[in-house]
Parts: C-alpha cells; sequence; structure tokens
C-alpha cells in the first residue's frame, strides 16, 4: 500500500498561522485498477494536490480508478469540480472512475448538484439521519 503524499502538506492561513493540511489520501494499488481512500476535508485550500494526486494515480492505472469517499468530512464544489474532472480524464484515456462509498456530505452534494445522475456510485451512506 502507498500513500501519497507521505506526510501531510503545509498550508499557509489567511492568519499567517502555518497548520496541516485536512484532506489525506492513501492509495492502494492494484493489478487493473487503483484505490483511493480519501479522508478529511475537501476544499479549495487543498484542492490543487488532492487533483494532482488523484490524476497521477488514475493515469498510472491500466483500468481506472476506485474512489472511498466514506471519510470525508466535508466537500465543497471544488471536490465536486475535482470528481468530474477525473471522470471525464478516465473517459478520455477508456477507463473509468468508480466512487465506490460516499460519507453523507458528500452524497447530499451530489444529490444536490444533480451530479449522481453522471458519475458512477457503488455505495450510497444507509438512509435516516441528517444530511
Amino acid at each position: 500500500m502507498t500513500s501519497l503524499p507521505d506526510r501531510l502538506p503545509v498550508t499557509e492561513y489567511a492568519g499567517g498561522a502555518v497548520q496541516p493540511s485536512v484532506v489525506s489520501v492513501v492509495f492502494e494499488p492494484g493489478p487493473q485498477r487503483v484505490l483511493a481512500r480519501v479522508s478529511g476535508e475537501i476544499d479549495m485550500d487543498d484542492a490543487d494536490g488532492l487533483r494532482g494526486d488523484l490524476v497521477s494515480a488514475l493515469e498510472s492505472s491500466p483500468d481506472g480508478m476506485d474512489v472511498d469517499l466514506s471519510a470525508v468530512t466535508f466537500c465543497d464544489t471544488t471536490g465536486l469540480h475535482i470528481l468530474l474532472d477525473l471522470h471525464r480524464l478516465a473517459l478520455e484515456a477508456g477507463k473509468s472512475l468508480v466512487l465506490t462509498a460516499l460519507s453523507r456530505p458528500v452524497a447530499r452534494l451530489l444529490r444536490v448538484s444533480g451530479v449522481q445522475q453522471v458519475l458512477t456510485v457503488r455505495a450510497w451512506p444507509p438512509a435516516g439521519g441528517a444530511d
């Protein structure tokens, strides 16, 4: 199992304080597909690094990528754009992108935006509870 990045990147916030990034991804390469387990908060502060890591993993995989988003605690439209970009890149390369699990915040974002009609989602969070 490979974890990218090896350590959490550091992000400088408006107050000048340096704090660790709040999103991380662990990759589990397989013979045909890569599994990416994303956790934390996906927002524009960390989007470029996350996008770059996910695109690299997709490009290195022969058939595509599975993305587990069950540990994502927050996702704004920046995360939505990353998923849509990955989907487009996968299709252009003759690969597939599958969301294997969603947290409630991600599921809500996909439903509200209508993107669940475009992306392949294997497992939604259980019904009930607050979205």
